[in-house]
């Protein structure tokens, strides 16, 4: 590659980098986006001039956020999502069913990424926002969906990146992970017993499209709630069964 080629390739990946840490940081001048990527001030400064001149950043006095153009893309790329089309109504179900959250989970780039969401009357978010991409390793929805790729895939995501221990209970080897995958497979549901955060739990299911793994669905809330039975046998037959729902649709199109 040459010398100019590699100049523009890294100040593209610089000039991206800038846009994800405006996005990290909810907005910011060029001296905390600097500090935030150890760049220089003025480099800082041209990227995040050019991102407001091309309307993806908003500039407010000395300081930038994340523009609506931005949503755009995040819009049409959520339309090509065959989930988001037929999803929404057994999200809705298991959220008044169990009063809690319900997410529908993909996976991209090894990461998982919340693609919609449906609220109960007692539904309580300490970690998820739609669009966030989260590891895979330590939340039922992300265990559902590894456990339906292909082993080889699965062992290149959990060795690209380290699997971070958030809790006691996350399990971070990755061939300990793989063995709780196997019995994900055998019962057909993940769960997440204070994995993400202590008191914190979570059963998820894979939808699956004539063999093709689509996402995962999940409800989740704190353990107080959903403890003993409700917890290893309720909320599986719930998610499960809307998991099921979710595919007949699919079938039916």
């Amino acid at each position: 590659m040459s010398d100019e080629r590699t100049r523009t390739v890294k100040s593209a990946s610089t000039l991206f980098g800038v846009l994800e840490a405006v996005h990290r940081l909810d907005g910011g001048g060029a001296t905390a986006v600097a500090e935030e990527l150890d760049i220089a001030k003025s480099t800082a400064h041209d990227h995040l001039a050019t991102l407001a001149e091309h309307e993806f950043l908003i500039k407010e006095g000395g300081r930038y956020r994340v523009g609506l153009k931005c949503l755009h893309y995040g819009v049409q790329a959520k339309s090509r999502m065959v989930l988001a089309d037929v999803v929404r109504p057994s999200l809705e179900q298991m959220a008044e069913e169990t009063g809690e959250i319900a997410w529908v989970m993909v996976e991209e780039y090894g990461k998982g990424v919340y693609l919609e969401k449906a609220m109960g009357d007692r539904a309580v978010q300490p970690y998820g926002e739609i669009g966030k991409r989260v590891p895979l390793h330590n939340i039922a929805a992300g265990k559902a969906i590894l456990a339906h790729l292909p082993e080889e895939r699965v062992r290149e995501i959990v060795t690209e990146t380290p699997l971070e221990e958030r809790t006691e209970t996350t399990v971070s080897d990755p061939d300990e992970l793989l063995a709780e995958l196997e019995t994900v497979r055998e019962r057909g549901y993940a769960l997440n017993d204070g994995e993400t955060f202590d008191g914190f739990r979570a059963v998820a299911s894979p939808v699956v499209d004539d063999g093709e793994l689509l996402g995962s669905i999940v409800v989740s809330g704190p353990e107080n709630r959903l403890s003993d039975e409700r917890f290893t046998q309720e909320l599986p037959e719930i998610v499960t069964g809307a998991a099921n729902a979710i595919e007949l649709s699919m079938a039916s199109r």
